[in-house]
């Protein structure tokens, strides 16, 4: 007779599955990378499939993993959201919320998700645009919170996270790779005026074939083959891959990209709780010492 699903367990297998790392979520969640895996290993035995599988740098989900990991959300915002109906006093408030494109593809819907039913008082207004839009809006009092990428802190704002900036691709392998084809948001970009540069200084001949400011238009056309692009690890959808140069035809055209910052910054009025209480959560997600 299969036992019970623990809490605990269920949340340290989601946990691994959205850093995509048994190192982060045990630093998330304050236990050792060996816990972690045991939770997992029993976890496989409970249900008596494989649930995780490495794929490269990645970790993908088996077939039972996709079904447990789509019960373990379902269950574990339940909770979450019961916990909340029993706080002391309910949050309320509205939250203009601002961020990158890609974080808001590939990252930051379940948090959201599972935000908006832990504290159904809340109106999340969500946007997404370039961190340069999103600052510019700020500043004329359009949003309470964003989320940005820079390479120096701009005013005010908490330093989240380190995150590498890596070469990604599509499905599709690329068959003319020079000049080096390349998928990149517009000027502005960080990670588009990052990649022009290491390139530059490499020596590498590069060419732009598809420009576009969202995630999903970028990953249409990595998925078509028409090049290669640049992102922040933790911001890889699952439908991309990150390019290891050594994996690469022509490894010397992928030149290190270096790290890219993300931060936090809060604008807006100062007695917005609600907004508070997301740049916090969002704090604690994200962060490698959040738990």
């Amino acid at each position: 007779m299969m036992k019970h699903f623990s809490l605990e367990t269920l949340r340290s297998f989601t946990v691994v599955v959205d850093l995509q790392s048994y190192t982060l979520a045990a630093e998330r969640l304050s236990r050792s990378q060996p816990a972690i895996s045991l939770q997992i290993k029993r976890l496989e035995e409970m249900v008596g499939h494989p649930l995780i599988q490495r794929q490269g740098s990645s970790l993908k989900l088996t077939p039972a993993g996709h079904d447990l990991y789509r019960g373990a959300v379902q269950l574990l915002a339940q909770h979450d959201q019961l916990m909340a109906r029993f706080r002391a006093k309910p949050i309320t408030g509205q939250v203009r919320l601002g961020i990158p494109s890609e974080f808001a593809t590939a990252l930051l819907p379940r948090i959201l998700g599972q935000f908006a039913s832990s504290y159904p008082q809340i109106t999340l207004e969500v946007t997404s645009a370039l961190s340069r839009d999103l600052r510019l809006g700020a500043s004329r009092g359009s949003f309470d919170v964003i989320l940005t990428v820079a390479e120096q802190a701009p005013d005010n704002a908490i330093l989240v996270k380190e995150d590498a900036l890596v070469w990604v691709g599509g499905r599709v392998e690329l068959i003319d790779v020079n000049p080096l084809p390349l998928v990149l948001a517009s000027e502005g970009c960080i990670y588009r005026r990052r990649t022009l540069s290491a390139l530059k200084q490499a020596g590498v001949s590069a060419r732009i074939t598809y420009t576009n400011n969202d995630l999903t238009g970028i990953s249409s056309a990595l998925n078509s083959g028409l090049g290669v692009t640049a992102l922040a690890r933790s911001s890889v959808p699952a439908d991309l891959h990150e390019i290891k140069p050594s994996e690469f035809k022509q490894h010397d055209l992928l030149p290190p990209l270096g790290s890219i910052n993300i931060f936090l910054e809060r604008h807006g009025q100062s007695n917005n709780q609600a907004a508070d209480h997301l740049q916090n959560y969002l704090h604690d997600f994200l962060s490698p010492q959040g738990h």
